[in-house]
C-alpha cells in the first residue's frame, strides 16, 4: 500500500519525486536494487543516499516511518525515467528488519554501512558487519535483497525528457514495444537515438558489440519509420566477394550466363522500405565503394543492363567493428548513429534482462517453471546468484547471458537456480579491501591522451572495474574531457 504522501519520509534535500532537479547538480551515490526476493516491484529501483545532510545517517529497512522516536530518516526507493522520479512504497518484507542497515554518505565517492538487523550482510561475497562502499560494490542482505552501489543522475538529462510518450509504451522493467529491456541511462540513450533517427529519412549506422541488440534496433527503425516497403535483411559477411554486386544490385535475364533468371537484388527488393546489412564492415572495400552512388541518389544498375534504375530506400548498416574499419566516404553517407551498449556499460539492467530471458525459456518448459519459479512468477535463486550474474564479464553480451542461464537450469539440483560449477570463480572475497591505488593526475591525463579522449577505452585500459571509477577520478581532479578524432 502506498503512503498518503509517498515523499514524506525523504529528506527535503532528496525529495526526488516532488520537484525537478537542476542538471548542474552533481550525480548522487546510492543503491540500485538488483534483486528483491519477496518484493519484485523493487527490481531496478534507485535508492539515492542523501548528500545534502553532511555526516547524517539514514536507515535502510522495513517500513516507511521511524521505528522509534529520534530514528534517522529512511532510504526510500524511486523508479527513474525520463518523465521523472516516481516514488515507490517502503520495503514491507517481513524478511527485513525495521532497521537493517545504517547508511552514511561519508564523501561523494563513498558510503559507509553498518549492519544492525537480523539478516547477514555480505559485501562482494564477504560477510561483514560494517564496510566502506564505492561504486561497483555489491551488497547482499541475506538472500532477500541484493544492491549495487552506483552513481546516477538525480534526474534524467533534458535530451531524454522528450521521450515522455515512450515511457507509456511499456511497464517499468518490461520489454518495450520493440523488445528492448532496460531502465538505465544507457538503455534510454539507445531509445533516444533510435527515436530521433527513425523520424528522419537518412541512412543509419548501428555500432555495438555482438549480442547488444543491433538487429532489434534495425527492426525498430524500420517499424517506426512507417515506410510502406519491406524490411530486407542480410548478413554482409555471408556474401561471397565475387557475387556481392549481383546480390546487391541484381542482374538482367541471361546475365552473366544464358538462362540466368532476372533478379531484383537486395536494393531493388528494398524499394520503398529498408535494407538492413548486418556485419557491414565485412563487406569488401570495393563493394563499399559501389554503394556510394545509390546511397546518394538511389541510382544503380543491374548487372548486364545499360539503363539506370532508381530505388528509394533507407540503408541501415550494423557493425561490431570500429568506424575506422569503413571507408571514410561511405561513413559520410550515414547521417545518424545508434550505439548499442554492452552489458558492462549497464550492469544494473542485467537482472531485468535475465528475468525476461527466464520467462521466455519457461514458455515451452512448464516443468522448469514449476520447479524454479514461485507461484508469484518469481524465480527462486540460490544465495549470491544475482551478485555473480552481475559481476560476471559477458563477451557476447545477452547471447552469453542466455547461455549461462540455460547452463544454470540444466545443472541446478533442487528448486533453486544454482551457479554452474563450470563457471569462472567469483572475485576474491577480500576484493573490497584490495582496491588498487588511484592513478595520479599525470597518469590519468596520459591514458586519456593515448585513447583520444574516449572514456570507454580509457577506463578499460586502466583496468578499472567500470566507467564509474573513471567518472569519480575526473570529478576528483576537475578534468573535463572532449573526445578527439
Amino acid at each position: 500500500m502506498f503512503p498518503s504522501d509517498p515523499t514524506e519520509t525523504i529528506p527535503e534535500s532528496e525529495n526526488l519525486g516532488a520537484r525537478k532537479k537542476s542538471e548542474a547538480e552533481p550525480p548522487a551515490l546510492g543503491f540500485v536494487v538488483l534483486w528483491s526476493a519477496d518484493e519484485p516491484v523493487f527490481l531496478g529501483a534507485w535508492l539515492p543516499v542523501t548528500l545534502g545532510l553532511a555526516g547524517s545517517e539514514l536507515v535502510l529497512g522495513r517500513g516507511s516511518s521511524p521505528a522509534a522516536a529520534g530514528e534517522p530518516p529512511r532510504v526510500m526507493a524511486v523508479r527513474q525515467r525520463p518523465d521523472g522520479n516516481h516514488p515507490l512504497p517502503a520495503f514491507m518484507s517481513p524478511s527485513l528488519s525495521k532497521a537493517q542497515l545504517m547508511v552514511q554518505a561519508r564523501s561523494p565517492e563513498t558510503l559507509v554501512v553498518q549492519n544492525v538487523g537480523r539478516r547477514r550482510l555480505f559485501v562482494n561475497g564477504r560477510q561483514l558487519e560494517n564496510a566502506e562502499l564505492r561504486a561497483g560494490d555489491i551488497v547482499d542482505i541475506g538472500v532477500q535483497l541484493t544492491l549495487l552501489v552506483a552513481v546516477r543522475p538525480r534526474c534524467w538529462q533534458s535530451s531524454l525528457t522528450a521521450l515522455h510518450a515512450f515511457t507509456a509504451l511499456h511497464a517499468f522493467g518490461e520489454p518495450d514495444a520493440h523488445g528492448f529491456v532496460g531502465e538505465t541511462p544507457a538503455a534510454w540513450r539507445v531509445r533516444s537515438q533510435l527515436s530521433f533517427a527513425a523520424a528522419r529519412s537518412g541512412h543509419v549506422l548501428i555500432l555495438g558489440a555482438t549480442g547488444t541488440g543491433k538487429e532489434l534496433v534495425a527492426q525498430a527503425l524500420h517499424r517506426e519509420s512507417k515506410l510502406a516497403g519491406p524490411l530486407v535483411a542480410r548478413n554482409a559477411a555471408t556474401l561471397p566477394e565475387s557475387l556481392v554486386d549481383a546480390e546487391l544490385f541484381g542482374n538482367a535475364r541471361g546475365y552473366p550466363n544464358p538462362g540466368m533468371a532476372e533478379r531484383k537484388g537486395m536494393i531493388g527488393a528494398a524499394h520503398g522500405g529498408t535494407l538492413f546489412l548486418d556485419e557491414f564492415a565485412d563487406l569488401p572495400t570495393g563493394a563499399q565503394a559501389h554503394v556510394l552512388r545509390v546511397l546518394d541518389g538511389g541510382e544503380y544498375h543491374r548487372l548486364g543492363e545499360d539503363r539506370a534504375r532508381h530505388a528509394a530506400f533507407r540503408l541501415v548498416a550494423a557493425t561490431n567493428r570500429p568506424e575506422s574499419s569503413l571507408r571514410k566516404d561511405v561513413l559520410a553517407r550515414f547521417d545518424f548513429r545508434v550505439e548499442t551498449p554492452g552489458l558492462a556499460e549497464r550492469r544494473e539492467d542485467i537482472p531485468l534482462i535475465a528475468l525476461q530471458l527466464l520467462r521466455r525459456m519457461m514458455v515451452d518448459n512448464r516443468d522448469l517453471e514449476t520447479r524454479f519459479f514461485s507461484a508469484a512468477g518469481v524465480p527462486r535463486l540460490s544465495e549470491g546468484f544475482m551478485r555473480r550474474l552481475v559481476q560476471r564479464t559477458y563477451d557476447a553480451n545477452v547471447r552469453e547471458l542466455r547461455q549461462l542461464l540455460w547452463s544454470a537450469l540444466a545443472t541446478s539440483t533442487g528448486g533453486e537456480l544454482q551457479w554452474p560449477e563450470a563457471e569462472q570463480a567469483e572475485p576474491a572475497a577480500d576484493a573490497i579491501e584490495s582496491r588498487p591505488q588511484d592513478p595520479t593526475l599525470e597518469q590519468l591525463e596520459r591514458a586519456l591522451d593515448a585513447n583520444n579522449g574516449s572514456l570507454e577505452k580509457t577506463w578499460r585500459a586502466l583496468g578499472f572495474a567500470n566507467r564509474h571509477v573513471l567518472n569519480r577520478l575526473l570529478r576528483k581532479y576537475g578534468l573535463s574531457v572532449t573526445k578527439t578524432h
